[in-house]
């Protein structure tokens, strides 16, 4: 401990050493060595907050949420949590919560399914994440270990690669899952490209969707070929985050020259994939580099992409997973429209593709417009699957449209 410490410090670093949660620090403790100014005192609603434990999981599977947030008037739950209400076209995509005498507002939701939720609060009108839940996610478990729940089976690797992404002209991640085993051996692996949502980023299939358990489990399992998951940045421009300034932020910006819809052909992420993010992965990982060994996937703007891409490049990729593919908020028969030029002339999809596989939740809004797209392909003579999933736009459907698709990829007579 340094000489003279502060009372903060010095309660700091014993709460530390003793195993305290920092929630226990002396409410009357300086904040002056942390940088505030002058001499303050520590609320003692802020040792409060930091003391509320939410959400918390009944053992009836009911599930209690709690937000400390005295001087608010209205705080009410979002998220699929709440059930239908959550789903897009609902009047209300929330429910109150009640504020107690102690400024801590509350409700209890359930009993639930065994499954992982996201939730999320609106304070005073203003979305809200809970402050002790960075993912705002909840795991509900059930009698026994889920498909995606982490097993005592041997675990893959999730690299963590930087690269100069070109047609973008910014510095990006790309997340990639090597299979048990990967690094003490020399075999060759198939790729499975995967793909995210418009609302997040390359990290979300690992951190929300735990892709990389599933298929850890699904290979112990002896269900699905091990295979190499790349999982990339799928907006149009700008780089990782955490990476570099956000470009659209600074005064001035201009985006870069070219098209810049995710989807259209040409695109720049389009780009970015086949030109520099395939190439780099056949070269730093031990892949078997050839379209009969090459997937694509993803979920709603993914999904998108998966149908864009996938189609127009079916000599890049002869496996297709689209799940949920469309936007919620920009027209059911968007990707219809994109992908026009592709389902006239289906040729190529009929020679080249071993696999269009599509996964959609049966109270999806685009669950629809997705089968009308399928069955305009299957009409052209296009061969394909098509698989409804329990569940709205959300990870529920996509978690398991993974562990169904996967065992399907690159299969003994079909590869």
């Amino acid at each position: 401990m340094p000489k003279n410490p502060t009372p903060l410090a010095a309660a700091l670093m014993l709460a530390f050493t003793a195993g305290m949660a920092p929630a226990q620090v002396p409410a009357g403790a300086s904040l002056g060595a942390l940088g505030q100014p002058g001499p303050q005192t520590l609320r003692a609603d802020y040792a409060r907050s930091h003391a509320v434990i939410s959400p918390v999981v009944h053992a009836d599977r009911r599930v209690t949420f709690r937000l400390n947030a005295p001087e608010a008037n209205n705080v009410r739950l979002t998220g699929h949590v709440i059930g239908p209400n959550a789903h897009w076209l609902s009047k209300d995509r929330s429910l109150p919560m009640v504020k107690g005498a102690d400024g801590i507002w509350s409700i209890t939701v359930g009993p639930l399914a065994a499954d992982i939720y996201d939730y999320g609060y609106l304070v005073d009108g203003v979305t809200a994440a809970d402050p002790g839940n960075r993912l705002g996610l909840v795991e509900v478990p059930g009698s026994a270990p889920a498909y995606y729940d982490a097993r005592q089976v041997a675990h893959g690797d999730v690299h963590m690669i930087a690269y100069w992404a070109k047609a973008i002209g910014a510095t990006r991640y790309l997340r990639v899952y090597t299979p048990p085993g990967y690094e003490k051996g020399a075999q060759r692996y198939p790729v499975l490209y995967l793909m995210h949502g418009g609302n997040c980023c390359e990290y979300s299939w690992t951190d929300q969707a735990r892709a990389n358990m599933i298929m850890d489990n699904l290979i112990a399992d002896h269900k699905a070929r091990p295979m190499i998951l790349v999982m990339a940045l799928g907006a149009r421009s700008g780089p990782s985050e955490g990476l570099e300034p956000v470009s659209s932020q600074m005064e001035g910006f201009k985006p870069p020259a070219g098209k810049q819809s995710n989807y259209d052909p040409g695109n720049l992420f389009e780009a970015d994939l086949l030109k520099n993010i395939i190439p780099l992965v056949d070269e730093r990982f031990r892949t078997i580099p050839d379209a009969d060994h090459r997937a694509l996937s993803g979920l709603s703007q993914g999904g998108i992409q998966t149908v864009t891409i996938g189609l127009r490049h079916t000599e890049t990729f002869h496996w297709l997973v689209p799940m949920s593919a469309g936007a919620e908020n920009q027209g059911d028969d968007q990707f219809v429209a994109i992908s026009r030029d592709v389902t006239e002339h289906p040729d190529a999809l009929k020679k080249n593709l071993k696999l269009l596989h599509f996964v959609v939740g049966d109270q999806d809004v685009l669950h629809e417009a997705d089968k009308r797209l399928a069955d305009l392909l299957a009409a052209h003579g296009v061969k394909l699957t098509f698989q409804t999933v329990p569940g709205m736009h959300e990870y529920k459907v996509w978690r398991q449209g993974l562990h169904d698709a996967a065992p399907l990829l690159f299969t003994a007579g079909k590869s």
